[in-house]
């Protein structure tokens, strides 16, 4: 396969879903802050697209928090929900 034809993803981490979903689900910036283990400052910061390069863990911890997938937040899917364990 021809490496110029290959297309990719862009992933960058979307704060304007993160703070769509905080919205929808209600959560203060401050109690996702604290979940997160992060100052609310720099949620607000990351929901402004101040912050584009966004560490994995935090990542992973605002997903958690908010219960949808690190995927939903960099943008690679358009589905927040979380997929569930079978019983």
């Amino acid at each position: 396969m021809d490496e110029s034809t290959l297309e990719f993803p862009v992933v960058a981490f979307r704060g304007d879903r993160m703070r769509a979903l905080r919205h929808t689900r209600r959560i203060s910036a401050d109690r996702l802050a604290k979940a997160a283990d992060l100052t609310t400052h720099h949620v607000f910061r990351l929901e402004r697209g101040e912050r584009p390069n966004v560490w994995g863990i935090t990542i992973a911890r605002l997903a958690q928090a908010l219960d949808t997938t690190t995927d939903f937040l960099l943008g690679l899917t358009d589905c927040s929900e979380r997929p569930r364990a079978a019983p």
